[in-house]
């Protein structure tokens, strides 16, 4: 399937769906959404700023779930320039839009929150002048 194909499959029409592979896809979705729309990242403690949402959940959600996004989302860390963030974006795509890995996890219900899932990375709101 092209990578359309795949999204259609799995994104669900609202929420973050009804099992794994929905909120897979509603995660990464969200992630790229926001930096390639309103230049927003995940963790704004480090190379890269962000703007004014918290997308932090979705990030936290993949590094909770999808063990094989860990090193991926702890690049964070180190960037410093708007390409590492969009490598690290394509690389996350890599993970989690693979058939093989979606297949498995739409057999497994939803579990916590693509959207405001707790973790090691947050976004601290900028204060405004």
């Amino acid at each position: 399937m092209t990578r359309a194909e795949i999204i259609e499959k799995y994104l669900p029409g609202y929420g973050d769906g009804t099992n794994r592979a929905n909120q897979a896809v509603t995660a990464l979705c969200k992630l790229q959404y926001k930096w390639y729309n309103d230049g927003d990242v995940f963790d704004n403690h480090y190379g890269l700023k962000g703007w004014v949402n918290n997308i932090s959940g979705s990030a936290n959600w993949l590094y909770t779930y999808i063990s094989d996004t860990v090193p991926i989302l702890e690049r964070i860390y180190t960037i410093t320039k708007d390409s590492e963030y969009e490598e690290l974006l394509n690389d996350l795509e890599k993970v989690v839009l693979n058939e093989q890995l979606l297949d498995w996890l739409e057999q497994q219900p939803a579990i916590g929150s693509a959207y405001t899932e707790k973790g090691i990375f947050s976004f601290e709101s900028p204060p405004y002048a």
